[in-house]
């Protein structure tokens, strides 16, 4: 079977400083063949990481996932966001989301 969604990046990986405030952003492209739309996001836990769907512009087919996560302690983040289509070839997408916080060693 042909691709249904291009996904970039499909595994989303940030890392930082305690403190600091990470970013990423998450393209959902449907091939032309199997266009569908995003109808919702989920996320499996209830952790510092935030995701918030962008839909397309006028005239696009491109969707977005803009993931931000913050943790004040040195920590290692994990979620799973799903979207949900209303594509018969692709009901649900999953997105894996790791976000890592390491203590500076150079402050002591």
């Amino acid at each position: 079977m042909d691709a249904v969604v291009e996904i970039t990046p499909e595994t989303v990986s940030l890392s930082g400083a305690p403190g600091d405030t990470l970013e990423a952003l998450v393209t959902i492209t449907p091939m032309d063949k199997y266009n569908f739309s995003i109808s919702g996001l989920e996320q499996k836990l209830n952790t510092q990481i935030k995701a918030q769907l962008i839909e397309p512009a006028k005239g696009s087919l491109v969707w977005q996932v803009k993931i931000t996560s913050t943790s004040p302690k040195a920590d290692d983040i994990y979620d799973i966001i799903t979207l949900k289509t209303d594509s018969k070839y692709k009901p649900t997408i999953k997105i894996r989301v790791y976000a890592i916080y390491l203590k500076d060693e150079t402050k002591s």
